[in-house]
């Protein structure tokens, strides 16, 4: 560390979704505004209210394979297969190596629901406690890649990869560690988790054309859909960046943690818990609302998420509110639960270091209620100076993310 207060910068980035198994692919999706969800393929959802969601692409089965050693793989879930390789893009993005990298001092930092740990057979099974355990995937990262910092799993719901890189930003801050690898990733499609959203009613009612069923802020929005995926960043300081040459994506500022104490699935009223946590991050990076030129929202297409998140706008932002550019991209990946605040956090890395905004897809019938600028169903051209990223999850855990044009 060379200062009390060091910049904190983003060398590379890894990034699986429903829209393709690398970044690139699936930053192409996202700007084309395509909308994948549909009718479960992995298991049978006969049954469920919402028999459709965003799964990974054909070929993810063997990508991991060819990947991950096959002793390794037999203990791992499909969760926790995600996070690694998704951690090994980032990583391979970033140009670590041993030469100018000390391992020892490089840590990750997942967010995570679980290692999703689905299990049928009538037989035990004799890896259930390695396939299980909640740490596995930060686990099998440091082991792989022989990193000697801290490793480690946080988990608030659908706000862990925001949680992860607040976490893994104040390692390297306070000089425990030299680079962090750190997001999220979550593959909770089965028949219960699917079932149990369901229950809640969060999830969308059957639409006659599934790849609309994901309508963030549309009048005849009725719920998300889940999606599958993760986003990982590797994250340094800009002095360690600058000596080795990196290329720099964008620098992140102390993301804000805050609690509601409201409800444990529903925002407080009025966005009053949402408006508080983007005012802290707008304080921890000491910016001024009018600087924030896109903001990824949470998004998750359920009534009062979009219509809390726009009031919330809002009241941080003022008039300004009506001049930056709001989006939701789960509109195409769906709701990726933990890794979605990771998957987000990378597209604002990617929006910045583009100059390109991805749409809301599938905003169709604006809602009067709503009355933001969400980019709908186009992607546009846009300098971007900072962009702010939106987790607001069940158990009121809030994070927000912001990330600056270097």
């Amino acid at each position: 560390m060379t200062g009390a207060n060091p910049r904190i910068v983003v060398t590379g980035l890894g990034l699986m979704t429903g829209l393709g198994l690398d970044l690139e692919t699936s930053w192409r999706g996202l700007l084309a505004g395509e909308t994948p969800a549909a009718r479960f393929k992995s298991f049978d959802p006969e049954g469920l209210a919402c028999p459709f969601g965003v799964e990974l692409p054909d070929g993810a089965n063997e990508l991991f394979q060819s990947r991950i050693k096959k002793r390794h793989r037999s203990q791992m879930t499909r969760g926790t297969m995600l996070n690694v390789v998704t951690a090994q893009m980032a990583i391979e993005d970033a140009h670590f190596d041993g030469a100018l990298l000390d391992r020892s001092r490089v840590g990750v930092v997942m967010g995570s629901t679980g290692t999703c740990y689905t299990w049928s057979e009538p037989t035990p099974d004799p890896q259930r406690i390695l396939r299980v355990m909640p740490n596995a995937p930060a686990a099998w990262v440091s082991l792989g890649e022989k990193f000697g910092g801290p490793s480690l799993v946080v988990s608030t719901a659908c706000s862990s990869g925001a949680y992860a890189l607040a976490y893994a930003w104040m390692l390297i801050a306070t000089g425990q560690c030299d680079a962090v690898i750190a997001g999220a990733g979550d593959s909770s499609i089965n028949y219960l988790d699917v079932e149990g959203f369901g229950s809640l009613m969060a999830l969308s009612e059957p639409v006659a054309d599934v790849a609309t069923a994901s309508r963030p802020f549309d009048k005849e929005r009725s719920g998300f859909v889940m999606g599958e995926g993760g986003g990982m960043l590797a994250l340094e300081t800009l002095d360690a960046a600058q000596r080795r040459g990196a290329r720099v994506y964008a620098e992140l500022h102390l993301p804000a943690l805050t609690s509601e104490t409201y409800n444990i699935v529903s925002p407080e009223p009025k966005g009053v818990g949402m408006a508080k946590a983007m005012s802290c991050a707008l304080q921890n990076a000491a910016l001024a609302p009018e600087a924030i030129d896109y903001i990824n929202a949470h998004g998750t297409s359920t009534h009062l998420n979009d219509l809390y998140e726009t009031e919330a706008i809002r009241q941080v932002f003022g008039a300004h509110a009506y001049s930056l550019a709001v989006s939701s991209t789960k509109s195409m990946t769906g709701h990726c639960l933990a890794g979605a605040a990771g998957v987000e956090a990378v597209v604002c890395c990617k929006a910045i270091e583009a100059g390109m905004l991805p749409p809301t897809a599938n905003l169709r019938t604006p809602d009067p209620e709503l009355d933001l600028d969400y980019v709908p169903n186009v992607a546009r051209q846009k300098e971007l100076r900072h962009a702010m990223s939106n987790s607001f999850a069940f158990g009121g855990h809030n994070g927000v993310c912001v990330f600056s044009k270097m």
